[in-house]
C-alpha cells in the first residue's frame, strides 16, 4: 500500500478540472452570502475590499435579486 504522505503522481492529476471544481464552488459560495443580504471580503491591488450582494450579482450577470437577468429583446427587423 502506498504511503498516504506522498502525493499522488503529476500525470493523474488534472489540474483543469480540480480549477474548475473551485470555480464553481467560489461562486456557490458568494452567491449565498449575497443572497443572505451579506456582504464578503476580497483582496484588490493588495486593499481588502468589502463587496456588496449586488456586486456579486452584477459579476455573475444576475439582477438585484441573485436571478438571471431576461435576455434582451432581439431588435426586429
Amino acid at each position: 500500500m502506498a504511503d498516504p504522505a506522498t502525493p499522488p503522481a503529476t500525470e493523474l492529476v488534472d489540474h483543469a478540472r480540480i480549477d474548475g471544481a473551485l470555480e464553481v464552488a467560489f461562486r456557490d459560495l458568494l452567491l449565498e452570502h449575497a443572497r443572505l443580504g451579506r456582504p464578503v471580503c476580497e483582496s484588490r491591488d493588495g486593499e481588502v475590499v468589502w463587496v456588496t450582494p449586488e456586486e456579486v450579482f452584477a459579476r455573475y450577470g444576475l439582477d438585484e435579486f441573485g436571478r438571471p437577468k431576461p435576455a434582451a429583446p432581439s431588435p426586429a427587423e
